[in-house]
């Protein structure tokens, strides 16, 4: 991979963690907290502010609440008209209530009683799952803390509704930067992951005056009779010798002789032996002291036959391996040595 994937992947991974889960907290989460709270609220309210809120909300419906000597039900309940019909209201004040099949019942006898079209039953607590078929069947809505509070939720003061929702919104905000900060770790982990596998194909920098000194300068004759310039004579191939044994080569010798053409020979002569190998395709200085060797085949280690070629020559023995896999492979390229400085 190039250094572009060092820099996408990490960022990836910090808004793969971050956008979804923003999202689910500011959309989800906070909405069931902040009417969870409120429900608390409803319910922590004395009944006759519930009850005031709830004909509130009931009128900008369209019903009218109706005075009559003789109210109908239980102390509290009343009775509301709406489009020439007459239903009667009733409210269980309690977080705690879970209004089952009888509390149904008897609210529909009442109704029945005073000849009603229907009711309407409230709390801010819960009914029970068999208390909703027999309601709308009676012609009773039922109205619980989930229902009621997006309805009452408007007719609060705004002091009140950002008193009941501040909790949740700051509990919402801790839990936005936790997930960032979390996605952020996870791009740093990736980050240093993929650094630590990159492989280093930099060219070695200490060694580029050595070669720019090795390689041979020409400059053009000027005849001075004739004014006339051409090209000087190209050097003569010096011809390939076998390699100096480490037994017969002393390093008086060795030094003596270490000059940038003989070098250069020996260089060529070591390459030339390693691409002679079965599993080498080829082997070409890319510096003075690193050797590319393009493999044919990865399934083999290279090495033993490659390292007894180098260490032969004490100078080339320390050379540093690029060992390139063959094309689509998926193995990455190894930097080795046959043995140290």
């Amino acid at each position: 991979m190039g250094d572009w994937a060092q820099w996408v992947f990490p960022v990836m991974s910090v808004l793969v963690v971050g956008i979804p889960a923003t999202l689910y907290l500011h959309r989800v989460r906070l909405p069931r907290e902040e009417a969870a709270a409120g429900v608390a609220a409803l319910a922590g309210m004395r009944w006759r502010d519930f009850i005031h809120l709830v004909l509130d909300a009931l009128i900008r419906r369209g019903y009218e609440r109706t005075f009559e000597p003789n109210s109908p039900g239980e102390e509290g309940d009343y009775v509301l008209e709406r489009n020439g019909q007459r239903f009667l209201l009733s409210s269980k004040h309690g977080a705690a209530y879970v209004l089952g099949s009888t509390a149904i019942a008897e609210f529909a006898n009442a109704i029945r009683m005073h000849n009603l079209a229907g009711g309407l039953l409230v709390t801010p607590g819960q009914f029970a799952p068999e208390a909703r078929p027999l309601a709308r069947a009676q012609r009773i809505e039922l109205m619980d803390g989930p229902t009621l509070w997006p309805e009452l939720r408007p007719l609060l003061p705004e002091e009140q509704r950002d008193a009941i929702s501040a909790p949740s919104k700051a509990r919402s905000r801790q839990q936005v930067l936790m997930a960032w900060l979390l996605g952020l770790v996870l791009g740093l982990v990736l980050f240093m992951l993929m650094r630590r596998e990159q492989p280093d194909t930099s060219p070695d920098v200490s060694d580029l005056p050595a070669a720019a000194a090795s390689v041979p300068t020409t400059r053009p004759e000027t005849h001075v009779a004739t004014g006339t310039t051409t090209p000087a004579s190209a050097p003569v191939a010096t011809p390939a010798s076998p390699l100096p044994s480490p037994a017969t080569t002393s390093p008086t010798a060795l030094a003596k002789d270490d000059a940038p053409a003989e070098l250069m020979r020996r260089r060529k002569a070591v390459a030339a032996a390693i691409a002679s190998l079965p599993l080498v395709d080829r082997a070409v200085w890319e510096t003075q002291s690193t050797l590319l060797v393009q493999l044919v085949d990865d399934t083999s280690d290279p090495l033993p036959s490659i390292c007894p070629l180098l260490e032969q020559d004490d100078e080339l023995g320390a050379t540093r391996l690029q060992l390139q896999p063959p094309a689509g492979s998926r193995k990455p390229v190894r930097f080795v040595q046959c043995r140290a400085y």
